[in-house]
């Protein structure tokens, strides 16, 4: 029996319960966190280019768009998790009220509807800019308001709708969303009047809906995009500049693929463990979906959705990675990354500073090494070539009427001799 059919198999129990509630409120608290980090690197990069002053362009206006929703989302509902959650429920860290739970329930519908949403619009607009050859820029405002602004308008609306029917509870998971209070009183199977969200289950179910179309649009916009580029490659002719189109071609076909594995990756388990939640028979309580074997859907939807925005903003930042790894393919891939996030590079990081660590090594351990004998040995080996210099220089007598500076100038004495000579 494998640890997770174990645990699977200890549910019924309250203490297991427990057990599986504190790790998937710690694993949703630490993917969050990770979120929030990537997706701040992202929003940052985006922001550095337009201080620059340079022209932002369309999609990457929108993946900011996304990446804000994101921030938002990973913090309301992954991190914040059970703090917001009513403490009367006893749940694991609960320390909130039935507001604190409605707001948290709202912005996590708001937040995670704009995340969506906005990567719908995305993958729209990068396959009819592809596939009409049109440039990634918008100067018309009016337009550019209405592209930026229909993911949070709708998103608004739909968590809007919610808070008229008092639809934002606990559920039972590891934040408040929609749901039925108490809990299960939906069910035909449980005599218990509902006091707040009597029409929770329409309410999830529209939202399932939603979310499912989104992800379709998703895939049928890439799948377009693909189509239209490898069309394009086949219309051409075998040159290098065509070589080069087809490369960036490439290029794009695979930044798209990744950012649809990026998006499965970040909702696939989400949208199995709402489908079986919502086909359970009107029945809402996580207690009963433990009992049909879902609990592995459950942990790596909480490991891979609190993490979307890790995930995506790895698909962002991709093409930036690979041109540091093409221009200085010796450096570290740390360095490398840290060089992408636009952060300082540590000289430890850096192939130059250890290319001189071991050219000193080198030199200390391959370089001449003299020990005490080996100097007393040339030093008298200098001092004998010495005493042989001075055996083989001509010995000259001076003249006894001669000494030190009586001598005087060598010409002056030429002269006086001839002088006397001469005389």
């Amino acid at each position: 029996m494998t640890a997770s059919a174990s645990l699977v198999a200890l549910i019924p129990s309250a203490e297991p319960y427990e057990n599986h509630v504190v790790a998937i409120v710690w694993i949703g608290k630490v993917g969050g966190l990770l979120s929030m980090i990537a997706t701040t690197f992202t929003m940052r990069d985006i922001l550095t280019r337009f201080l620059r002053g340079e022209t932002v362009r369309l999609t990457s206006k929108l993946i900011f768009e996304w990446a804000f929703a994101c921030f938002g989302a990973s913090f309301w509902s992954a991190f914040l998790s059970t703090w917001m959650v009513p403490e009367e429920t006893g749940v694991y860290m609960a320390s909130g009220t039935t507001t604190t739970c409605t707001l948290q329930g709202y912005l996590d519908s708001f937040f995670y509807g704009t995340s969506v949403l906005t990567y719908t619009v995305l993958a729209v607009t990068y396959c009819l800019l592809v596939k009409f050859k049109r440039k990634d820029e918008l100067s018309i405002s009016r337009t550019l308001t209405i592209i930026l602004g229909v993911s949070p308008a709708i998103s608004f609306l739909l968590a809007t709708a919610v808070l008229f029917d008092d639809a934002y509870n606990y559920t039972e998971l590891h934040i408040c969303g929609i749901a039925e209070y108490p809990m299960g009183c939906l069910s035909p199977h449980v005599p218990i009047d509902c006091q707040r969200g009597e029409h929770a289950r329409q309410f999830w179910v529209s939202r399932f809906c939603i979310m499912c179309w989104a992800n379709f649009i998703i895939i049928v916009s890439v799948a377009i995009l693909i189509r239209a580029i490898l069309k394009r490659e086949n219309r051409m002719t075998v040159h290098e500049d065509d070589r080069n189109i087809t490369a960036r071609s490439r290029k794009a076909i695979w930044q798209g693929i990744w950012y649809i594995l990026a998006f499965e990756v970040s909702w696939g388990a989400w949208f199995a463990f709402q489908f079986v939640r919502i086909s359970a028979d009107h029945e809402m309580n996580s207690r009963a979906f433990y009992s049909i074997n879902v609990s592995e859907i459950l942990y790596i939807g909480v490991c891979t959705h609190s993490m979307q925005g890790v995930w995506i903003s790895m698909v962002y930042f991709r093409p930036y990675y690979l041109k540091f790894r093409q221009r200085d393919p010796d450096d570290f891939r740390i360095a490398s990354l840290m060089r992408v996030l636009n952060l300082s590079v540590p000289r430890v990081l850096t192939v130059e500073w250890w290319e001189t660590l071991n050219c000193r090594k080198s030199t200390s351990v391959d370089g001449p090494s003299y020990n005490e004998s080996e100097n007393n040995d040339a030093m008298i080996e200098t001092k004998n070539d010495a005493t042989n210099m001075k055996k083989s220089e001509p010995t000259f007598i001076k003249p006894k009427h001669e000494t030190g500076h009586q001598l005087g100038n060598s010409n002056d004495s030429i002269q006086l001799k001839l002088t006397e000579d001469t005389q």
